[in-house]
């Protein structure tokens, strides 16, 4: 049993509770009753026995969950309330019949009140546009008797909700999925709520790179002369914002400009016809695409020409 544990305000708490013995066994390891711990006295705090010597502050507020089995005597305080702040408890099985000298019962712990705490979310792999991350939120919590739920604001992919326990007495809650990512700036939300109704939030802006490429190309690499032919400048690139200004060397001659997304993901494709007709004067230049992006960068392919 943890020496401290918290609680959340307005909804449950379970103190993990578990004891074990070599001798003395009780006789009625089912009977488990949980006290105050104080100076003078034994105020109770949980008795299914003695139901109405119960503290009024926990009456009808507290459960225990016992195996002898499993020799456990974890205690469910549903709701939790500011009353419950700073309490010292302890448990004691079968108290009838085991006494302070058979068996002291007694560690305590001491229960600390607080308020919702936001998911916490993490991001696994290459933020690219294009591809996919692992995206992961939870959240921990001191009731897995009833655990909370948690929501994202993107489509969940391979999706899997786990629940956990933690040696401290904490119990984490998460949810694994899969995003695509589909532009540079994306908000990842996810939502907690808690039994009781109290419920959290947490973002996160992921910052992805767009993968860009570029390639000139004809039908023909060799050019008669005066006969015009359609030279083609293609631009790849992952976010539509990113549509770039497509330019030749050969600014004098007519090219025309098409953009399309590719099916199946996040690719667009920007491509520049140029019609080039060539001189003698040509033979050996280099036919140049440029592709300006809106944030600056330029980049360029070409081809060598060959003029008959």
């Amino acid at each position: 049993m943890p020496s401290k544990i918290k609680g959340l305000l307005g909804s449950c708490l379970v103190i993990p509770c578990s004891y074990d013995y070599d001798q003395y066994p009780p006789k009625r390891p089912d009977c488990v009753v949980w006290y105050q711990d104080v100076s003078r006295g034994y105020p109770i705090v949980y008795d299914n026995w003695n139901r109405n010597d119960v503290l009024d502050i926990f009456k009808g507020r507290t459960r225990v969950y016992s195996s002898s089995h499993h020799r456990t005597c974890s205690l469910l305080i549903d709701p939790v309330t500011l009353a419950d702040h700073s309490q010292k408890l302890y448990p004691w099985v079968d108290p009838e019949n085991v006494g302070w000298r058979t068996y002291p019962f007694d560690t305590t712990v001491t229960v600390e009140v607080v308020t919702a705490d936001p998911p916490v979310i993490e991001i696994f792999g290459n933020t690219v546009v294009g591809q996919s991350v692992t995206v992961q939120c939870s959240v921990y919590h001191t009731c897995p008797t009833y655990p909370p739920s948690l929501r994202l604001n993107i489509p969940l992919r391979n999706e899997r909700l786990t629940h956990s326990r933690l040696s401290d007495g904490r119990s984490k809650t998460m949810v694994t999925t899969t995003l695509f990512i589909e532009k540079e700036y994306q908000t990842v939300e996810c939502y907690v709520e808690h039994r009781g109704g109290r419920s959290a939030s947490a973002s996160r802006t992921l910052t992805s790179q767009s993968i860009s490429g570029l390639t000139v190309s004809s039908a023909s690499y060799e050019f008669l002369e005066g006969d015009p032919n359609k030279v083609t400048c293609t631009v790849s690139y992952t976010c539509y914002r990113n549509i770039p200004t497509v330019t030749w060397n050969y600014g004098n001659m007519p090219a025309s400009s098409d953009t399309s997304k590719l099916s199946g993901g996040a690719q667009w494709r920007t491509v520049s016809t140029l019609t080039f007709t060539a001189s003698a004067n040509d033979d050996g230049r280099s036919l140049i695409c440029y592709a300006r992006f809106p944030g600056g960068e330029t980049k360029e392919a070409s081809i060598t020409l060959r003029v008959k």
